[in-house]
């Protein structure tokens, strides 16, 4: 779930950045569910709230299972001396330079040390993420622009040679 709140209107900018902290927070805690994400903007205000999951509805709704498409296709199963790169650091992960772009890499392909598996953007910096090891794509674990945390585990390479 999802809550925006943008404003550009004159009386809106007398709000101090505190201000706008302290409603921000009180609004956070108000409503049910796990807060993944808050972003205030202090230029024209601005705040963006994120829930990880919907909160809690009064009344059931039907809805239609979640159809989610996987990152890639089922590995096999993983060898003995499998090399995961995983995030390091908190951002949206991005497996190619730009939208519509062909990724930086697909299951099977074969890279080098040193060479590009992804980017993360992190406070609008992009981070890129390199393999390791010369070796083969044996899994990419998160989909484009997912929201990654620290650690987690984001391409396995097995290695060549």
């Amino acid at each position: 779930m999802s809550t925006e709140v943008t404003t550009g209107t004159e009386e809106s900018t007398d709000m101090t950045v505190e201000e706008l902290r302290a409603h921000t927070l009180l609004l956070a805690g108000q409503l049910p569910g796990t807060l993944r994400r808050i972003t205030l903007r202090a230029g024209a205000l601005s705040v963006d709230v994120e829930w990880e999951n919907a909160p809690v509805q009064a009344t059931p709704v039907a809805q239609a299972p979640p159809t989610a498409a996987p990152a890639s296709p089922e590995p096999d199963p993983a060898p003995a001396n499998l090399v995961r790169v995983t995030a390091p650091l908190v951002g949206t992960y991005y497996q190619a330079p730009s939208p519509g772009a062909e990724p930086f890499v697909k299951v099977g392909d074969t890279v080098e040390a040193g060479q590009q598996l992804a980017v993360i953007e992190a406070m609008k910096l992009l981070n890129s993420i390199t393999a390791e090891v010369k070796g083969v794509v044996h899994a990419i674990h998160v989909q484009d622009g997912e929201v990654v945390e620290y650690a987690q585990p984001l391409v396995d390479l097995v290695p060549a040679g």
